[in-house]
């Protein structure tokens, strides 16, 4: 049984920056069930990819200890005989791929491992069906959408068999019913084949009886303690929120037909975004959601009408409606067009269309907000996840477009980050008068922000308490 041992181990970004990671020792007992958590930007997603031996040869530096495994040193070992042996998942999917394809990307990791040959189809095959991936199978990876691809990402490191298997925020882009279906699948390989996990994860549901041992990571000082399990009970119910809609609202659709290739998403729905309110949106992965985003910003036709104030959209040139709706995108990186954070919101800010609202004093007190002070001289790939999605959401919300379509903000943050988010949200779009309509599968915490809900199923946008628009 593999063993993987983290020893005093300190990290930093930088010479001279401070350790994110401090004098930092952990050893998951082989066959057990781990939950990570901590604040966004934090290190956890560090700390994983040193256990998996990939820091600090992708960055950073050792300042102090090592990480062992199986009793030796992981940096000297060979990628693919670490990765036999200790298997990790990526905050963002699109990171871990290189194929086309599902089972091609499954199959390549596989060859990667130096697997036999006559082993990888019967394992390919075996981890498409249990995951249920086989429905988009021949569809080129970079057409999922961010659920789907997670799911993939998973499926490949299922496939490797590895003794110990790192995950980080797996289910950030993953609606409820899938979340739960591969957490059961996690623990019964953590049951019946002995594997140790070890997760990170903000969203706690769903992890009360599965956990063995749960550790924060703590911002402030870059140390790991262990806490009790008590944190995993009494999570506040989920309920669905009905809310009433403004009926007044700049950018609306009537019998809108959304479709990819020959597969129909959305037909004859009819709605108004409504001004100065925060709309969610929700439905399983892969249903049409970011697609119908899409939609309503130009990027793929649609049949139907797409109005702003009436007027029919096609009537309106791109750039014209590009600065009255924007999409937020779900991969933060894909946003940005400078280097630094403190870049990112200078450009924004010369080019928001709320000048007298957004004052460099409020722009201040949102990043301290967001605690995002510390990182302005940052590059921004170089954030974490987490703090990644809150300067976008920031960036975007400066600019100031009169609906703001936003695509999974919140994955990746911690509770006090969503909270800090949505009350940033709701505090502009009742200063400024902007619509948010919103994806996301997290919903913990959302019940104070949440002015309605548009549920997605069945080729129908459902508003929750009323009717299908149809």
């Amino acid at each position: 049984m593999t063993t993987l041992a983290v020893k005093n181990f300190s990290f930093a970004y930088d010479t001279g920056q401070p350790n994110i990671l401090n004098d930092i020792s952990f050893s998951p007992v082989a066959g057990s069930f781990n939950l990570l958590i901590g604040p966004s930007g934090s290190g956890k997603s560090t700390l994983l990819k040193a256990m998996a031996g990939l820091m600090p040869k992708f960055g950073g530096i050792v300042t102090g200890g090592q990480i062992l495994l199986d009793g030796q040193d992981i940096q000297p070992v060979a990628p693919f005989e670490r990765a036999k042996r200790v298997a990790m998942l990526f905050q963002n999917p699109d990171r871990q791929f290189a194929m086309r394809t599902a089972p091609e990307q499954i199959a390549f990791a596989l060859e990667n491992i130096q697997l036999p040959a006559e082993q990888i189809q019967d394992r390919v095959a075996d981890v498409m069906t249990r995951l249920n991936l086989t429905a988009f199978a021949e569809q080129d990876l970079m057409t999922l959408s961010g659920g789907e691809k997670q799911r993939v990402a998973l499926a490949t490191i299922l496939a490797m068999d590895s003794d110990i298997i790192l995950l980080d925020e797996p289910f950030a882009n993953v609606d409820p019913q899938a979340r739960q279906a591969l957490l059961h699948d996690l623990q019964a390989l953590q049951q019946t084949q002995g594997k140790t996990i070890v997760i990170s994860d903000h969203d706690l549901s769903g992890y009360a009886e599965l956990v063995d041992n749960l550790y924060v990571l703590e911002a402030t000082t870059g140390t790991l303690q262990s806490a009790s399990l008590t944190r995993l009970t009494n999570l506040a119910p989920v309920v669905p929120f009905t809310g009433h809609p403004n009926p007044a609202g700049d950018l609306g659709w009537r019998q809108l037909h959304v479709s990819v290739g020959e597969r129909t998403l959305l037909t004859g729905t009819t709605f108004t975004v409504p001004r100065q309110q925060i709309g969610l949106i929700s439905g399983a992965n892969g249903i049409g959601k970011s697609t119908l985003f899409k939609a309503l910003t130009k990027q793929i036709a649609a049949t139907g009408t797409i109005t702003w104030a009436d007027q029919d959209a096609r009537k309106i040139k791109a750039k014209a409606w590009a600065k009255r709706v924007a999409l937020i995108f779900q991969t933060a990186t894909d946003q940005f067009v400078t280097m630094t954070v403190a870049e990112e919101l200078a450009l924004s800010q010369r080019q928001t269309a709320y000048p007298d609202f957004w004052t460099a004093e409020r722009v201040a007190d949102a990043v301290a907000q967001l605690n995002l002070t510390g990182v302005m001289d940052h590059i921004v790939y170089q954030l974490s996840g987490g703090q990644q999605k809150k300067l976008q959401t920031l960036v975007m919300l400066i600019m100031g477009q009169s609906v703001l379509l936003l695509d999974e903000p919140l994955a990746g943050l911690d509770q006090d980050s969503v909270q800090v988010v949505m009350t940033l949200l709701q505090t502009t779009v009742q200063a400024t008068q902007q619509a948010i309509l919103m994806i996301s599968h997290q919903r913990q915490g959302l019940a104070d922000f949440i002015d309605y809900e548009l549920v997605f199923a069945e080729q129908q946008l459902r508003l929750v308490g009323g009717a299908t628009h149809a």
